[in-house]
């Protein structure tokens, strides 16, 4: 294995600008220099990113809007104080201490029929910048004059934004809802009318609305820079219609609370004394399943080494023998590790040893075959890296080769070659506020010519950014001409489903993809997920997540394989 790659500068997730363009030039405007620290993070996305360049931030203070009813404050208070690490999205940042490079300058302005203007000195020094895009944050919607200073106009976000209590209450609505994925983006009024831009599908947080809307305000700063970037390379991007979602009243929000705390009944009752735990299911068969109507209702669920479970199976054919590797979780360590085993006649897992231990956790192991030898990858996103590794005596030795992608959150990385090109895809996760590792909504997609690289980001991503089939779930196959990817939905929960997208369009410049079906979690009684499908030489073969008793967990004694 590689060691960490925290120092080293990281993979970029973004292809260069189109020639003859430049980075777009930015003016912020905020309302106070005291800012929520999402709001802090994405100016500082804007400077960190080659694609925009942040001229200065100019503070406008101006009287916040008007109250909203004391209900919602109060819910919103006592929902917040149970939210833990979510606050963090909201925590205070001193804008001078984050960008201490970045002028900040105050400007005179005030609000005239919710209008944001200027006075004559303002409106002059904002005309000698020279800027691209106003962007505004917590301040009324410009007027015309104002958004025509600036060659691409104006994106002010919501008025309330820069307040940490009252900011994102339409997040509310599919907790209200019940509903399992949120739409996120960023709501803007260009000075005419109010538009949802970056639109995406994440998971919703089922129990808490301040933890909902942290999941999303920390998505901001990297879809504000790829809405730049697209900005910079001359693209105009259209947006959608939306709509302000209306404050319940006390006892509907009376009612809401009681039923989420009913809600939270019902997912954490059933957890109570249990633990989280896999098992894997195979069959032999020569008609493997169609990925646009999959079942999996008469695989067998395979035996495991006791003191552990198996997840993430990837099965090789070598030399007439099947090889299943696998991510062990040891309940002892509580840390994945990689394994692989031999497969019998019968499925049975056989001659098990471990190819990787680290101090941090791995999983997701894939092989490949390329100039004649044998390669594996393995997710090591605890270290920040992804690496490939050669054969040195399969299937247990082998040799660090190169790291694939460097200083990044990627998991679950899987590598597809068309004859011509490499390809690597991943979830990527650009938060710097990570909350929850919900590393599960963003496929970003690398290109190469060899699979030691160099890699190339594809001027599609994200190509992605769906919680419902972003999340890869094992390695490309072909099923009857069609090239299939597997992939995850975490919408419900993590890794709940396997879904399989048929890919239309793979070229270095271009990428489509359609989803065909699915395998839910209804082919064994008790299972709670899968998320992971590979398919061998006669062998097809699926994960499932269980509920299983704690005591069953500590009662088994971890073996170590040779």
């Amino acid at each position: 294995m590689t060691q960490r790659a925290d120092a080293v500068a990281p993979t970029p997730l973004y292809a260069p600008l189109p020639p003859g363009c430049r980075a777009l030039r930015v003016l912020a405007f905020v309302d106070r220099v005291v800012v929520p620290a999402w709001i802090a993070e994405s100016l500082a996305a804007l400077v960190a990113d080659d694609g925009c360049e942040l001229l200065a931030v100019l503070h406008a203070p101006l009287p916040s809007p008007p109250s909203r009813p004391r209900a919602v404050d109060a819910f919103v208070s006592v929902d917040a104080a149970l939210a833990g690490g979510a606050r963090k999205a909201t925590a205070p940042v001193e804008l001078r201490d984050r960008l201490v490079d970045v002028p900040l300058l105050e400007i005179g302005a005030r609000e005239h029929d919710g209008r944001l203007e200027l006075d004559e000195r303002g409106a002059l020094q904002l005309r000698a910048y020279g800027a691209d895009l106003l962007l505004g944050f917590g301040l009324p919607p410009p007027s015309a004059g104002i958004a025509a200073l600036a060659t691409r106009g104006a994106w002010f976000l919501e008025r309330d934004a820069t307040d940490a209590r009252r900011h994102g209450l339409r997040h509310l609505a599919p907790l209200w809802r019940g509903e399992a994925v949120s739409r996120g983006g960023i709501v803007v009024h260009d000075g005419r009318d109010v538009r949802l831009l970056g639109a995406d599908w994440s998971a919703t947080a089922q129990l808490s609305f301040a933890r909902n809307r942290a999941y999303q305000l920390l998505r901001v700063p990297a879809t504000l820079v790829r809405l730049l970037r697209r900005l910079a390379a001359g693209e105009t991007p259209v947006g959608e219609a939306t709509s302000a979602f209306t404050p319940p009243g006390p006892f509907a929000l009376g009612a809401f609370a009681l039923r989420l705390a009913a809600r939270a009944l019902r997912r954490h009752v059933p957890r109570l004394g249990r633990g989280e735990d896999w098992v894997l299911a195979a069959r032999r068969s020569d008609v493997p399943l169609d990925p646009a109507r999959p079942r999996a209702h008469d695989l067998r669920v395979l035996d495991t080494p006791p003191g552990r479970f198996w997840a993430d199976p990837s099965l090789v054919h070598r030399d007439g023998r099947d090889w299943l590797f696998v991510e062990e979780y040891p309940y002892a360590t509580r840390r994945g590790r990689i394994a692989v085993a031999e497969l019998d006649a019968a499925l049975a897992p056989v001659d098990v040893r471990t190819v990787f231990d680290e101090p941090w956790h791995l999983s997701y192991p894939l092989v490949y075959e390329w100039q004649g030898e044998l390669w594996l990858t393995v997710e090591s996103s605890a270290a920040h890296t992804f690496a490939l590794h050669r054969a040195v005596e399969f299937p247990a030795r082998w040799a660090f080769a190169a790291e694939l992608l460097r200083g990044r959150n990627a998991v679950d990385g899987t590598l597809h070659h068309d004859g011509t090109h490499w390809y690597l895809f991943a979830c990527i996760s650009e938060s710097p506020l990570d909350v929850d590792r919900r590393v599960w909504t963003d496929l970003f997609l690398f290109v190469a010519d060899s699979p030691l690289g160099p890699w190339r980001a594809h001027p599609a991503n994200p190509l992605l950014s769906d919680v419902r089939r972003a999340r890869p779930a094992g390695k490309l196959f072909v099923h009857d001409g069609r090239l299939i990817r597997p992939a995850q939905d975490c919408s419900v929960d993590y890794g709940y489903a396997v879904v399989f997208n048929e890919v239309v369009v793979l070229e270095p410049g271009r990428y489509e993809e359609r989803p065909l079906g699915r395998i839910d979690p209804d082919w064994r009684r008790g299972l709670r997920g899968c998320h992971t499908y590979s398919r061998g030489t006669g062998i097809e073969i699926v994960d499932g997540k269980r509920l299983v008793p704690r005591r069953r967990m500590r009662a088994t004694r971890t073996e170590e394989p040779s």
